[in-house]
């Protein structure tokens, strides 16, 4: 199990730093990971090695996406549905958590939380089936504020853009995480209360924008 553990972390390890755009052997080292470690992973096919630069073969990317995805739900079940702030605290269970997640668990849990597209720092987490075919078999507790009927109560719990406009407009009215937000009508617009404001947005928008149903 530890072997395992190791082998799926190293991965990991080698993965994100791709992702981040540190591809050489030497910036890997600086980490918790040996040169034999990453020459094993070449051999195993997972990495290719090219004048000391790094990269993910295709068996390499998906093992990855599947290792992340997992990693990063996790940061998101702990931070949104357990509200665990503490950030180093976060991390640390979510590394033990995302190693005991099988597939079954883990597309529940993505259905549970409305397939997130981003963990809590705004990375972005890989697809899995249940987002493709919008699977409902157990219901969500995170919605669209879209989905919400007149009358119903959120509080925002990440909003789902890549739109760094749409996140500032968002933030300069007060529509942030944590922020209760009660939808006052639906037609001809959706007009939303929070704060002791009320106001308009347009519905792709409020697509954008999770929430945790308030009872």
């Amino acid at each position: 199990m530890e072997k395992d553990k190791k082998y799926e972390e190293n991965i990991e390890l080698i993965g994100v730093h791709i992702e981040e755009g540190r591809v050489k052997i030497e910036d890997i080292l600086d980490h918790d990971i040996t040169r034999e470690e990453i020459i094993s992973l070449k051999e195993r096919d997972i990495i290719t090695i090219d004048a000391e630069r790094v990269s993910l073969t295709k068996d390499g990317r998906e093992m990855f996406n599947l290792i992340i995805r997992r990693h990063r739900l996790a940061e998101r079940l702990l931070n949104d549905i357990l509200t665990i702030k503490d950030e180093s605290s976060s991390e640390a269970l979510a590394c033990e958590f995302e190693h005991f997640l099988n597939t079954d668990v883990t597309e529940s849990i993505c259905t549970l939380l409305g397939h997130p597209t981003t963990c809590p720092h705004g990375k972005p987490i890989p697809p899995g089936d249940c987002c493709s075919k919008k699977r409902r078999e157990i219901e969500s507790v995170v919605y669209s504020l879209d989905s919400l009927d007149s009358g119903e109560s959120g509080r925002v719990i990440y909003i789902s853009t890549h739109d760094h406009s749409i996140l500032d407009k968002l933030s300069a009215m007060g529509i942030m995480p944590g922020v209760s937000i009660r939808v006052h009508q639906k037609q001809p617009a959706i007009v939303i209360l929070f704060e002791e404001t009320t106001m308009s947005i347009d519905f792709e928008i409020a697509r954008e924008i999770y929430v945790k149903k308030e009872r």
